[in-house]
């Protein structure tokens, strides 16, 4: 078929499937049909133009005020502001906004000026920077720590500094995109084992025992489930057969373990992880990422992890922030006992309404749909009644666990997490979810 036949027929088919089971992993298809990049984008803004025509479109929604429990929210195709319940934010424990960090930062500005100006290993580190490197080393248990501008460039650095091509790094089948982009650019070798399920990943290892490093690596909190994995049983099963553990604690740092200390804390095996990897930009509201454990490999991955060597440093006013809000973490523990009051709460009532969601209490809780329709419309209906939520389709998740993505932090109140409840029943039985609409 022509490039020309393909773009016709895959613009039908977007225009055609409208209240049909369908995504725009159409282009990604197409892309992988031979067709083009410009042709490609023609067809994506194509796609983008009709669910902004049928409203459906609500990314890029602009915040006008600090992400927390609720804020002022302008959406580009709208006429006017809302003021929107926030279960869309990782700030999970309310700190993007604390006054400590946000003095921290000014303060920081003023000294060190915005940006660092160079890369890490040149002239980009301040006194910031190794103020929070101690910090994170200290928080995590671990001899020493190194920094990056971004979670993302973290995992993507530590894992293909790591391993090379006579390596092997196992992912845990729901790892974040940044762990497979790590191990794809490593050159290693890449295996999967099931969700969280230990058995199996004792299986892969036995079966590779000749590769010269092996990783594994899983999360503490899965972004897209929020359940967290066995780290005690994994870290059994990995010393078992002489392999290396990175747990990346994205998710699970300031929620996780005594005081927020993380999934190593949690689960009872502080100071026996390899590596630490992280993010500034959730429980630590500022934004950055990080890797922590024993000083020789930290120093090893600082000279050899290519997005922290090639890339400008993080600014002296995020180090600064990220110090500060772990210093409130250990000072204001009560934050991570109202984030986890939160988190039983939704949980358990969004069970008693009879929603598909996870096992576990956790600040990430996803609601199951399991239909494309029925998510854009939930979505769109909880957006007019000023709930801000995530919506999460395929190709993201897998088909048929299309789903509403909550995210909860402490500054949560219970008024506000009633009326979110109140306002997801209403829009799933308005949608069908229950097989009935709610009375008016």
């Amino acid at each position: 078929m022509s490039t020309a036949s393909q773009l016709v027929k895959a613009k039908k088919s977007i225009e055609a499937q409208d209240n049909e089971e369908m995504s725009l992993v159409e282009v990604l298809r197409a892309r992988e049909n031979g067709v083009d990049f410009r042709t490609a984008a023609s067809m994506f803004a194509g796609a983008v133009d009709h669910f902004e025509s049928k409203g459906h479109n609500l990314y890029r929604r602009m915040l006008l005020e600090p992400s927390d429990a609720e804020a002022l929210v302008d959406y580009p195709h709208e006429a006017g502001e809302r003021r929107m319940i926030m279960l869309a934010s990782n700030n999970y424990l309310g700190l993007a906004s604390h006054p400590k960090v946000i003095e921290a930062a000014c303060q920081a500005a003023r000294m060190y000026g915005a940006g660092a100006g160079s890369s890490p290993l040149l002239v980009g580190t301040f006194p910031t920077t190794r103020k929070l490197e101690t910090k994170l080393a200290n928080f995590k248990g671990t001899e020493e720590a190194c920094v990056f501008a971004t979670g993302y460039s973290a995992n993507v650095g530590v894992i293909s500094a790591v391993c090379g091509k006579n390596d092997l790094v196992i992912l845990d089948r729901y790892s974040h995109a940044s762990m497979v982009d790590g191990a794809k650019l490593s050159g290693a070798q890449l295996k999967v084992f099931r969700h969280n399920d230990v058995e199996h990943l004792d299986n892969v290892l036995r079966r590779n025992q000749d590769a010269r490093t092996r990783l594994v690596a899983v999360e503490g909190i899965y972004s897209m489930d929020g359940d967290a994995a066995p780290l005690d049983e994994i870290l059994r099963v990995v010393r078992k057969h002489d392999a290396m553990l990175l747990v990346d604690e994205a998710h699970s740092t300031g929620v996780l373990g005594e005081g927020g200390r993380g999934a190593a804390a949690h689960f009872g095996v502080e100071g026996q992880i390899d590596l630490h990897v992280g993010t500034l930009s959730k429980a630590i509201g500022a934004c950055g990422g990080f890797v922590a454990g024993k000083s020789d490999l930290v120093t090893y991955i600082r000279y050899f992890a290519r997005s922290g060597m090639f890339s400008t440093a993080p600014s002296p006013m995020v180090t600064a922030a990220a110090a500060a809000a772990i210093e409130v973490i250990e000072e204001e523990s009560w934050r991570v006992e109202r984030l986890w009051d939160n988190c039983r709460f939704l949980h358990s009532e969004l069970k008693r309404m009879g929603f598909k969601i996870s096992e576990q209490p956790s600040p990430i809780i996803p609601v199951i749909v399991g239909s494309m329709p029925i998510l854009r419309q939930m979505t769109l209906e909880l957006h007019r009644a000023n709930i801000c939520v995530n919506s999460v389709p395929f190709p993201a998740v897998a088909h048929g666990s299309e789903r509403l993505r909550i995210s909860l932090t402490a500054n949560h109140t219970r008024e506000q997490l009633v009326e979110a409840l109140r306002c997801i029943k209403r829009a799933a039985y308005n949608a069908g979810l229950f097989g009935e609409k709610a009375a008016a």
